[in-house]
């Protein structure tokens, strides 16, 4: 079981969507609609969280949420852990009975501020992150896909591309290629550079290590190829991400 430390907790109970401005998040932001929808672009790419919907955002994530008259029902988690969730960033009708009834729960020991009910309050968050995990278990990727997944993860800090993947999965790079997009809606070559780049920005905001370094320990070999890299994605370059962090 993932255990947690929570910054932040909130309840937007059938009130006017508050936007956000565009910010860089140093911990895991949990987002779980119950009623309405939430309009945000996340790393610059437009997300839809619907009802049911929830959006976990890991540290190092840009986002931006739209305001509006509409109103929607959601809870809010900003929590650090020393464990990685391994969840998808968006989780359709992820949220059940089982979720709602300890966000219910949430919300009435939030109202004590006791010793005994900050430990329950965290404990309902790790417990709401496990069933979403097991939730995500329960629909997995294609047996090709999660291989793939493993595999970048495994090996992402060395020098690899499609053709070298395919070969490690026994199958054509067409038929791979095909068959991830299918399941995580984007190419294998998008999702490594992607994968790459959280990595980075993890190192930049620990701030201890030199740019090159970064590089080498992320698979992009030289530093000029990932500012290129992370300046396209991220709109910045990567020593204006990390003064946000360490001004």
């Amino acid at each position: 079981m993932i255990n947690v430390t929570l910054n932040y907790y909130r309840f937007h109970n059938e009130k006017h969507v508050e936007g956000i401005s565009p910010s860089v998040i140093s911990y895991y932001d949990l987002t779980i609609v119950l009623q309405g929808t939430l309009e945000y672009k996340i790393n610059n790419r437009r997300v839809t969280v619907n009802e049911n919907d929830a959006l976990l955002l890991p540290p190092g994530t840009k986002r931006e949420r739209e305001g509006g008259d509409e109103k929607a029902t959601y809870v809010s988690f900003n929590f650090k852990s020393d464990e990685e969730p391994e969840l998808p960033l968006l989780m359709e009708d992820a949220v059940g009975k089982d979720v709602r009834m300890m966000i219910y729960a949430c919300n009435e020991i939030n109202r004590d501020h006791g010793e005994f009910a900050e430990k329950s309050f965290v404990d309902l968050t790790s417990a709401i992150v496990n069933s979403l995990r097991a939730f995500a278990s329960r629909n997995k990727n294609s047996t090709l896909t999660e291989r793939i997944l493993s595999y970048i993860r495994e090996n992402y800090r060395h020098p690899i591309v499609l053709g070298k993947i395919a070969r490690e999965m026994n199958y054509s790079a067409a038929y791979c290629d095909q068959v991830f997009k299918k399941d995580v809606g984007i190419s294998i070559v998008q999702y490594l550079i992607d994968y790459r780049i959280a990595k980075v920005k993890e190192f930049l905001i620990e701030n201890v290590i030199s740019l090159r370094e970064i590089a080498e320990r992320t698979g992009f070999c030289e530093s000029n190829y990932l500012s290129r890299q992370f300046r396209r994605r991220e709109g910045v370059s990567p020593l204006r991400f990390r003064k946000q962090f360490n001004p």
